[in-house]
């Protein structure tokens, strides 16, 4: 279970986005839950992590 950096509710780690937040120059690494998607995503300052798959 892992918390969401925007609303603080714990959600199982599947359900949580990995999203970069991007403040001064630097990245945070934030977790976003499906309820808070919707309002990061008009979000500028938010980019959505990609992971490269591993083969």
């Amino acid at each position: 279970m892992e918390k969401c950096n925007i609303c603080s509710h714990e959600y199982p780690e599947a359900t949580l986005k990995k999203m970069v937040q991007i403040m001064d120059r630097k990245a945070y690494l934030s977790f976003i839950c499906p309820s808070c998607q919707s309002i990061v995503m008009h979000n500028p300052n938010y980019y959505y992590l990609i992971e490269p798959k591993k083969s």
